[in-house]
């Protein structure tokens, strides 16, 4: 699709050219991808059971009002990208 829209051919292409070229990668990744057995390795099977402790702990949150970090600053950043998005006479 990158090539067809450098070359302007974008028009032209069918079903069957976008369709082979989405089924193409994932059929070389899965014959040339590497097998890992997660029992086998020792050091990862531990990472992983810590990572899945750590997952199931509650997360702590510190919210701040002002500041660089805080809920205005990023409300203020929203409503920037959003008046930018449209040009000027087009604003309400």
């Amino acid at each position: 699709m990158d090539y067809a829209q450098r070359t302007n051919t974008i028009g032209s292409l069918r079903q069957t050219d976008v369709s082979r070229t989405m089924t193409a990668p994932a059929v070389l990744a899965q014959s040339q991808a590497p097998t890992v057995i997660v029992q086998e390795n020792k050091a990862l099977r531990e990472t992983l059971a810590r990572l899945n402790e750590r997952l199931n702990e509650p997360f702590v949150t510190v919210n701040t009002v002002t500041g660089d970090l805080g809920i205005k600053q990023a409300q203020d950043d929203y409503q920037r990208l959003m008046n930018n998005k449209s040009p000027k006479n087009k604003r309400k």
